[in-house]
């Protein structure tokens, strides 16, 4: 299964849709689009992951790939993560150094403080 990549740029972050898996075979297409943002200067990141219905160790690592490259200079949050790829996020322990919100638009109210 391919991965579908939207980027919708907004005033104060940019929401990155992902649909589809995000596995050894698609990480590399999500890593390429999160720093092609992080070049253009991207403050803020919000991953839309409503469509996403699997993360493998390589997705994850390409989640703290960004955050690690986001520390200082931006904020970086996922939201809306399915009940199974929720379960990934925590059993690995991400969502104690990524915020995790119920939906896009608390994401989007909390963005600034992540």
């Amino acid at each position: 299964m391919d991965i579908e990549i939207n980027i919708e740029e907004n005033d104060d972050c940019s929401v990155v849709q992902i649909a589809g898996r995000i596995d050894a075979t698609t990480a590399d297409d999500l890593e390429d689009a999160l720093l092609n943002l992080l070049d253009q200067g991207a403050v803020n990141i919000i991953l839309d992951l409503e469509n996403t219905v699997y993360i493998s160790s390589a997705g994850l690592r390409v989640l703290i790939l960004v955050k690690k490259q986001m520390y200082a200079s931006g904020h970086f949050a996922l939201c809306s993560a399915s009940e199974n790829v929720l379960q990934i996020i925590e059993m690995s322990g991400f969502n104690s150094v990524i915020s995790v919100y119920e939906d896009i638009e608390t994401a989007k109210a909390n963005i600034n403080e992540d």
